[in-house]
């Protein structure tokens, strides 16, 4: 009995341990205004969300080439790939050169 409830013990531990995602998450931007985010991979699905420029997209996983799946406002759903783009770093700054002649 006791090696039964040890082995369970143990495999709660195991699932506890995979479930904590420490991933950083992947924020990205809207591309344009009002794009959709739908319910599954495909736009005759229902449409859960319409997201800006200002929102705060996160990336999840990109589903396949064309499907990006996102969470915006607490909710999660798919965009197209295509509609995002990655935050860039700030840019370094430029040191200015002198024309040599």
């Amino acid at each position: 009995m006791k090696k039964i409830f040890l082995s369970l013990v143990l495999i709660a531990q195991l699932g506890f341990a995979m479930a904590d995602n420490k991933n950083p998450v992947m924020v990205v931007q809207a591309r344009y205004e009002n794009i959709k985010m739908f319910m599954q991979p495909g736009t005759s699905t229902p449409i859960i969300e319409t997201i800006t420029t200002a929102d705060r997209v996160e990336l999840i996983k990109k589903w396949n080439t064309h499907w990006a799946l996102v969470r915006v406002n607490d909710k999660v759903g798919y965009v197209v790939y295509s509609e995002l783009s990655y935050l860039n770093a700030k840019p370094l700054p430029q040191t200015k050169t002198l024309a040599t002649r």
